[in-house]
């Protein structure tokens, strides 16, 4: 489990999708997307991406746009 400081935070324009940056350090970034889900008739939210880590904030937002269909560009 990866741990920092979250930098930023966007939703999908359909509200079913979350993206968090985090930062471990001034040259240590991620992001984890989040999905929300329904089971059961209860609706939660799972983490359903990790990234590596990236060298700068640009970076890591330039890796979740382009694995992430809906991130594009913020």
């Amino acid at each position: 489990m990866k741990v920092g400081r979250e930098v930023e935070r966007r939703q999908s324009a359909d509200g079913k999708h979350l993206l968090r940056v985090f930062s471990r350090g001034p040259d240590r970034f991620y992001f984890v997307e989040l999905s929300e889900i329904t089971e059961k008739g209860e609706t939660f939210w799972t983490a359903t991406r990790t990234s590596e880590e990236h060298s700068s904030l640009q970076a890591a937002r330039d890796a979740a746009a382009a694995q992430l269909p809906w991130a594009g560009a913020p």
